[in-house]
């Protein structure tokens, strides 16, 4: 009998999107044991079709051993009916040794007349290229914060003009000793209203500030002042920080007359 014109288009409609987004599927007789995958479930990690074999205990022995726990865990979770879906992410070892990060979402699709399941069925979507990008972003950020708090220059932090964070040489820099009379106020409110050569701080700034969110590094003579309206000749560099979703700006002072 042929399928409803309907039916064939819903099947090619999703097996387009399979391929679109090369999507290893998987289905598993849960009462026969029978595994059966995709070809794109074996072309993320390197193997012809059907080679090896596809079982439960051969997939198991693919999972990073620091990953199966959570994966066999997310499964019986959703097997015992205590989840709406399975949804997890592990790693797969590759043909050629490496792992290759994988986010598996599946579901029960069939019960018997007794509830008990028959049909487990998901996709595998490869996140390697996400997590290495994550990762690389992790080290970013440690090493911004590590050379952040250990900088023999002041840092803070700008979104817009407002000073979101500072560094310990900072509250140094402003004679001051307690990061929260900083954080929350504008380096205008630590600048003079006027620079030395006359020029309104405002615009000064503004105009270098709008520069700098356009991703271009804005260097410049500034003059600061102390908590205690001592003033400070300083040099300014303001970069925008893009590793940041927030799209802060760094600010970073060198006090000239250290210099």
């Amino acid at each position: 009998m042929n399928k409803p014109p309907l039916i064939n288009s819903s099947v090619q409609t999703l097996e387009n999107v399979i391929t679109v987004l090369k999507a290893g599927t998987w289905e598993w007789n849960i009462q026969t044991g029978i595994v059966t995958v995709n070809r794109f479930w074996y072309d993320m990690l390197g193997y012809e079709a059907a080679e090896p074999e596809m079982t439960m205990q051969t997939w198991q022995d693919m999972i990073h051993p620091d990953d199966l726990e959570t994966v066999m865990s997310a499964a019986k979770m959703h097997l015992d009916g205590n989840s709406d879906v399975y949804e997890v992410e592990f790693r797969l070892k590759h043909r050629n040794g490496q792992w290759v990060w994988i986010r598996s979402n599946g579901k029960i699709m069939e019960y018997d007349g007794n509830r008990d399941p028959l049909y487990f069925c998901g996709v595998h979507i490869d996140i390697t290229e996400k997590k290495t990008v994550q990762k690389e972003l992790r080290a970013a950020n440690e090493l911004f914060r590590f050379l952040f708090s250990n900088s023999s220059d002041a840092i803070v932090l700008l979104k817009g003009a407002e000073i979101m964070d500072c560094n310990p040489r900072a509250l140094t820099f402003f004679d001051c000793s307690d990061r929260n009379l900083i954080v929350g106020k504008s380096l205008l409110d630590l600048s003079p209203a006027k620079q030395p050569d006359g020029s309104e701080s405002l615009v000064r700034f503004k105009t270098s500030l709008q520069k700098a969110e356009t991703g271009k590094p804005q260097w410049f003579a500034w003059q600061c002042q102390t908590e205690n309206k001592v003033p400070v000749e300083c040099e300014v560099c303001l970069k925008k920080l893009t590793s940041n979703p927030e799209g802060y700006i760094v600010a970073l002072l060198q006090d000239a007359s250290a210099e």
